[in-house]
């Protein structure tokens, strides 16, 4: 049995040690914490001064150090005298370098192991993730679909509202396109349950589309035929139970929400209220939604409350993410990215989201990426950062700046401040997003009659400025101005932000201080 020396940090212990008593049938294994807080603030020579106070002699087999550490392991092997080497970037890998060792491969002294062996880490992630989800019971099932009692799996659900039939088709398609396990329909206080039920119908006949459910304000008005078709019958209250537990057959799921959310006790004993009458007239299929409030009307609170009724209430239970990003006027998947994660630690079987206003378009991907960083969270337990494939939610920042600089030039050097546009005589250019056709607009105009010459239509923007310069002779500066209009049209067409020609589509927080100094600057 091979001796090993597995180094940490003062943050990571706790995992650590978990992991070792993991491994102990297979390796004997010490733990040795170093005194750094995390791992990229120390360095392979503070580490060599430490573990030679540590050891009287090494006689272990393997020493791993985390991936993070700066520097080579080449200082510790001179203070300890044997071999050591960088193990992955996070704890939660360490059973897989060990695996890479115990199969012949070399680790390396500088390069962290999850990066030197990437594609072995990789294809392991999802092995594991694949194991992980086929290995588990499940609670029940909805046609096909496996809901767990605890995650993961996570299955996905959007909700989409039963108004706009080109736009809820869309969205459905993109669900399930995005892993989405099924599609809830919402209707307003008015609701037509006849238009409802042609949704469901419209729904049940988009591939990919699992389960389908109903989110109504007066679930006891709903039709038994509609009731009949549908999969799960959200918002359900004690007090709707026995208006609808007669009209529901078994297979049916129900998501159960509290009647009153004066305190987390009284709302958790109105759920077991419900529970309990459910499972007396013989329905089993139970989710229970503690309800996600939004921010600064009692999400902390809420957060506190879907924790202890996890702990409470042996079911699966569905986080509803839409309260929170839909209701805070900042980028959607940034805050997305966090709920996911916020949900699976949760312990959220089931996540709704939705994607109704204009600042949340592209939620639907945005939920199924953000899912895939969660998982990877969980199964290396590390921050949900550094994903195998380069996964992430950056969306306008970025990781790392390449500064990439110009080569060496000895010539006359000229420095360009702001330079006057030069009118074009013969023709001018107005530029368009088309929002409904998913297109740009380029008209081009008679700069002496003023009238519109000719337009173009396109989605590319390099295409639709070639195809204006090959018919109109515009002056080299007025064509770089297109080009430059055209990028930042495509922009606003891809972020569905609006779009006014001569006029940034992107504003930094840098900017907006700039812009509302006063009011920002004067609080206390």
């Amino acid at each position: 049995m091979k001796k090993v020396l597995l180094v940490t940090t003062q943050s990571a212990q706790s995992v650590v040690w978990e992991i070792a008593q993991s491994l102990r049938r297979n390796y004997q294994i010490d733990i040795y914490v170093s005194s750094a807080v995390v791992a990229q603030f120390t360095s392979c020579d503070e580490l060599a001064v430490e573990l030679q106070k540590y050891l009287n002699r090494c006689d272990y087999d393997i020493v791993l150090i985390p991936g993070l550490v700066r520097g080579s392991t080449e200082a510790i092997e001179r203070a300890i005298g044997c071999e050591v080497y960088k193990g992955p970037r996070y704890a939660g890998d360490i059973p897989l370098a060990l695996d890479l060792i115990g199969k012949g491969f070399k680790l390396s002294k500088e390069v962290p192991a999850d990066i030197l062996h990437k594609e072995f880490f990789s294809s392991h992630l999802l092995s594991r993730y694949s194991w992980e989800a086929l290995s588990k019971k499940p609670q029940f099932e909805l046609r096909g679909i496996k809901v767990f009692l605890d995650p993961p799996p996570m299955k996905l659900l959007l909700e989409v509202m039963a108004s706009d039939v080109e736009l809820f088709n869309e969205k459905v398609a993109r669900a399930a396109e995005s892993g989405f396990s099924g599609v809830v329909i919402g209707c307003s206080s008015r609701c037509n349950y006849t238009v409802l039920e042609k949704y469901v119908d419209r729904a049940r006949g988009v591939d990919g589309v699992h389960i389908v459910g109903v989110d109504t304000p007066r679930v006891s008005d709903i039709p038994r035929d509609l009731l009949e078709k549908v999969d799960i019958v959200f918002n359900v209250t004690h007090l709707d139970i026995e208006g609808i537990a007669s009209e529901l057959s078994r297979d049916k799921a129900v998501v159960v929400i509290p009647s009153t959310l004066e305190s987390t006790d009284r709302a958790i004993q109105s759920i077991e209220a419900a529970v309990s009458e459910l499972r007396e007239v013989g329905l089993e299929k139970i989710i229970v939604d503690p309800l996600i409030k939004p921010p600064g009307a009692g999400l902390a609170e809420s957060i506190t409350r879907f924790y202890y009724s996890k702990k409470c209430l042996s079911y699966p239970h569905l986080f509803s993410t839409a309260n929170i990003y839909e209701l805070i006027d900042a980028d959607s998947h940034g805050v997305i990215a966090l709920l996911l994660v916020l949900a699976l630690e949760l312990g959220a079987s089931l996540v709704l989201a939705t994607e109704e206003s204009t600042k949340s378009f592209g939620a639907i991907e945005e939920h199924s990426i953000a899912r895939y960083m969660a998982y990877v969270s969980y199964f290396k337990k590390s921050p949900p950062k550094d994903v195998p494939e380069g996964v992430d939610l950056l969306v306008v920042k970025g990781k790392k700046l390449k500064k990439l600089t110009p080569p060496e030039f000895k010539g006359c050097v000229r420095y360009v401040d702001l330079v006057e546009p030069r009118e074009d005589p013969n023709y001018f250019v107005k530029v368009y997003v088309d929002y409904t056709q998913n297109a740009l607009v380029v008209d081009v105009f008679s700069a002496k009659s003023g009238e519109i010459l000719e337009r173009f239509v396109g989605s590319h923007p390099t295409s639709l400025a070639r195809a204006v310069l090959r018919k109109y002779e515009l002056l080299p500066e007025h064509s770089s101005y297109l080009g430059y209009e055209l990028c930042r049209a495509e922009l606003a067409l891809k972020f569905r932000k609006d779009y006014e020609q001569d006029r940034s589509v992107v504003t930094p927080p840098i900017d907006r201080i700039r812009e509302y100094r006063d009011s920002l600057t004067s609080l206390p």
